[in-house]
């Protein structure tokens, strides 16, 4: 018995348990040897798959809705705070630079520092133009 569900299952593609015999076609089943048998089996009707019980859980389906198993520009849409860390980083990460080359006042970085956390500034762009009006760039040259 266990023989014959076990090549049905490899046959169909299914588990042993989703394997019905035909109990009146017992000695029919028991008679299979190879796996053409078992297709017969199942084309005469001694073999079937049992259906599926009951839907299918809800966590399955909500499972790949996350933000990283999204895919193109319209789905891949980032939350405020994501833009708002990448904008403060970019611009903390220029204002280090510009201070290392020596290029703004030390006594303005607090200032600037805390602009920047304020969201005074839209980007990069926004943030040297802010330096050039109030003259906190020093030119070299």
């Amino acid at each position: 018995m266990g023989r014959i569900k076990r090549l049905a299952s490899e046959v169909v593609g299914k588990g042993m348990n989703k394997i019905h015999i035909n109990p009146e076609k017992i000695e029919e089943a028991e008679s299979a040897v190879r796996r053409s048998d078992v297709k017969e089996l199942f084309k005469k009707g001694v073999l079937s798959v049992k259906k599926r019980v009951g839907g299918k859980k809800e966590t399955r389906s909500r499972k790949k809705r996350g933000p990283g198993s999204k895919k193109g520009r319209k789905y891949s849409r980032k939350s405020k705070k994501e833009l708002w860390m990448e904008r403060v980083r970019a611009q903390r990460k220029l204002l280090r630079e510009l201070i290392r080359e020596g290029k703004i006042k030390k006594e303005a970085r607090r200032d600037i520092y805390l602009k920047i956390k304020g969201g005074a500034f839209k980007g990069k762009r926004a943030l040297l133009n802010y330096l050039q009006e109030h003259d906190l760039l020093i030119n070299q040259g």
